[in-house]
């Protein structure tokens, strides 16, 4: 773990977790840590959780080894997109005692390529619209989302076993707690799309591995998630046939809609869920591993 000194050290409020295998990320970390560095609100500690995997584990260690009253997770390919964010979150936070989660909304970089911007086109969960005021919304994700530590360990903290589907296994847990998940008011990152065919698409299959890995061995685990902003009527708990026959119709309508990346994208989360049903074995994660 690395915790470079941006902040007073006594007590922030604010622990910023960070889990990344090796702080660099083809310059992700340092492009992120300096978004960070460039945050109005000030009152907080920032903790790189190097190496550690599962994520799961890797931000509990963060938990564990800061001490902030609020725990605000970024992904390492993540950049804040103003210096307005770490304050965004704190006061949608600090202005309901019930919300549980503040998610911050995923917009497409300046810097953004034309294929990137094309496939956040294709995908809501990476192309959010920027709300203005507090939301209810599936959308919140570990991308960027503030936590008060006392919900953090009420929910039971994050899975440890799990290398797939953090996100929805954290959001029901919290809410199951009582909590609200929402988006921040005008709080935004940038969470890009892998840039280019081969990089999304094994993207994909790796995704649809785990997806595969969680039904096997976890199968409580497996979550739905929403693609409209909106989360009311929501239903993150569906049977196995229920998606099995929803699949060809997002096929189709994904052609129909002229969505070729999204398209592509499914049929190698496919491949991949299968290859993992036919191949996964269950892997020694999570506490002591």
């Amino acid at each position: 773990m690395e915790a470079p000194a941006l902040s007073d050290p006594k007590r922030p409020r604010l622990s910023v977790i960070i889990p990344t295998l090796d702080a660099h990320r083809g310059g992700a970390v340092p492009r992120l840590v300096e978004s960070i560095k460039r945050q109005t609100y000030r009152d907080f500690e920032l903790c790189l959780v190097k190496g550690v995997s599962p994520q799961g584990k890797a931000i509990n260690q963060g938990a564990d080894q800061t001490h902030g009253d609020i725990l605000l997770i970024l992904d390492d390919d993540s950049c804040l997109a103003d210096e307005t964010v770490f304050q965004r979150l704190v006061d949608a936070l600090d202005a309901d005692a019930t919300i549980g989660m503040a998610g911050a909304s995923i917009v497409a970089a300046p810097d953004a390529s034309p294929f990137q911007r094309r496939a956040a086109e294709q995908f809501p969960r990476f192309n959010m619209p920027v709300v203005d005021r507090v939301t209810d919304s599936d959308f919140a994700c570990h991308g960027c989302c503030a936590i008060p530590r006392r919900v953090f360990e009420q929910a039971g903290r994050e899975r440890e076993d799990l290398i797939r589907g953090l996100d929805p296994d954290l959001r029901l847990r919290i809410r199951a707690a009582g909590y609200r998940v929402v988006l921040a008011p005008n709080a935004r990152i940038h969470h890009p799309l892998p840039d280019g065919w081969r990089s999304l698409l094994r993207t994909f299959f790796r995704n649809g591995y785990g997806s595969a890995y969680a039904r096997k061995f976890q199968p409580e685990s497996v979550c739905e998630t929403s693609e409209t902003l909106d989360d009311a009527g929501f239903q993150p708990k569906t049977s196995l046939p229920y998606r099995m026959a929803r699949f060809p119709i997002r096929l189709a309508r994904a052609l129909v809609r002229g969505q070729g990346m999204r398209f592509a994208a499914y049929c190698a989360y496919a491949c991949g869920y299968v290859w993992g049903m036919a191949t996964a074995k269950e892997e020694a994660v999570g506490r002591g591993s």
